[in-house]
């Protein structure tokens, strides 16, 4: 059972809620599109391009587990992520003055170590909330999508006036999201008297499995398309304004989204949702190989708006609803430890030493062709499971 603090007005906590996600994603708009153009402007070569990108999901791996096993065995997910943001507020400003590889590698490392803990925990935080009240998730995530939207048009001109000045304005967002973070509910519930994790309870859920197994295909080719797609369109001859521009269109197609991704899984299982989510992936892939201009790349811009949220809207609140109560910030952490965490470090090191060798737009068709073949077996599978109601909606 709950015990709520702070705030218990149902309106009040769903503003707050939607105003830190609108800070939150406003100050992923300032840097995270244009962090792989960032290690280009310094001569890194594309396949250590590919090693600094993914470091942020081998922070996923081997830190977020343990920022979120906290919040679950404390039960103050609260003190956690405050922890996390104030982290990621001071660490990004070492940016500023990493200049070489090793120096970049180690500012990534550690800024990433506290930035990929924010959007997890802070999930676990507001979902377990709402599930205790009328607001819908939906409604809440919808404030991401908009301040991102609103903040990525004006930061690519930012990154072209200053650099400098990109990562000083994300120390601040940062540091406005902490404050912020002291007015939050205290969700806390009853911890089971010395229950120990066991991840049996986690693997035992057969759609779950195929889930993570889905979104960790599929973040493959995700991983290496957010972690080039910036130095893409660079070497198409366009600059860090496109960047924005392509960036602005994605999360633009994100927020008719929110609108019916409630109604479409209750129609729809969550298993269906993500091979679909998977096929269009493909075609975002096709449609890159093919692009000669900024046209296409904004097409496929827009299927990647559509794609991104539904997956991880639909992952995020499965999730929720299917653990118990001490496993959500686990469970959380798991599918990024699987999407973000493995998929973008297969996608984005992969990525780099193909397209060292065959370039970033062979690189796609590569990418596209190995997600359309799982996609496929997947489809199959699911079917035939479904055929002997082993896994259903």
């Amino acid at each position: 059972m709950f015990h709520f603090s702070e705030i218990t007005d149902e309106r009040r906590a769903g503003r707050l809620f939607f105003i830190m996600n609108v800070i939150l994603f406003t100050c992923f708009a300032t840097f995270g599109p244009y962090i792989s153009a960032y290690y280009a402007s310094h001569g890194i070569e594309s396949n250590l391009i590919g090693i600094l990108v993914s470091l942020g999901s081998v922070a996923t791996i081997v830190i977020l587990p343990i920022w979120s096993r906290i919040s679950d065995r404390t039960g103050n997910r609260r003190a956690v992520l405050k922890i996390v943001i104030l982290g990621a507020c001071l660490s990004i400003l070492l940016f500023i003055v990493s200049k070489n590889f090793w120096a970049l590698f180690f500012t990534a490392f550690l800024f990433m170590s506290f930035y990929m803990g924010v959007v997890p925990l802070l999930d676990a935080v507001v979902i377990s909330y709402l599930s205790q009240t009328r607001i819908k998730y939906s409604s809440i995530r919808l404030g991401g999508s908009i301040g991102f939207g609103l903040m990525i048009l004006l930061s690519g001109f930012i990154f072209a006036y200053s650099t400098n000045l990109t990562f000083i304005l994300s120390s601040v967002l940062f540091f406005t999201l902490f404050l912020f973070t002291w007015k939050i509910p205290q969700v806390k519930f009853e911890k089971k008297q010395k229950r120990k994790l066991d991840y049996s309870r986690i693997v035992r859920n057969k759609r779950l499995v195929f889930i993570l197994f889905i979104a960790f295909a599929i973040q493959i080719a995700s991983g290496f398309f957010y972690g080039f797609i910036g130095v893409y369109i660079l070497e198409l001859g366009f600059t860090s304004r496109e960047i924005g521009i392509a960036n602005f269109i994605s999360v633009i197609f994100e927020i008719p989204v929110f609108f019916v991704i409630d109604k479409v899984l209750k129609r729809f299982s969550v298993v269906s949702v993500a091979i679909f989510c998977g096929f269009l992936v493909v075609v975002r892939m096709i449609l890159l190989f093919l692009a000669n201009g900024m046209g296409i790349v904004y097409l496929s811009m827009a299927g990647a708006g559509i794609c991104f949220i539904t997956l991880y809207y639909s992952c995020a609140t499965f999730i929720n609803n299917e653990m118990e109560e001490d496993l959500k910030s686990t469970g959380q952490s798991l599918l990024a430890f699987f999407q973000m965490g493995l998929g973008s470090i297969t996608g984005n090191i992969a990525g780099g030493y193909i397209s060292m060798y065959l370039g970033i737009r062979h690189a796609f068709m590569v990418f596209g062709a190995g997600l359309a073949a799982v996609c496929v077996i997947c489809t199959l599978v699911f079917s035939a499971l479904k055929i002997r109601k082993r896994l259903v909606n």
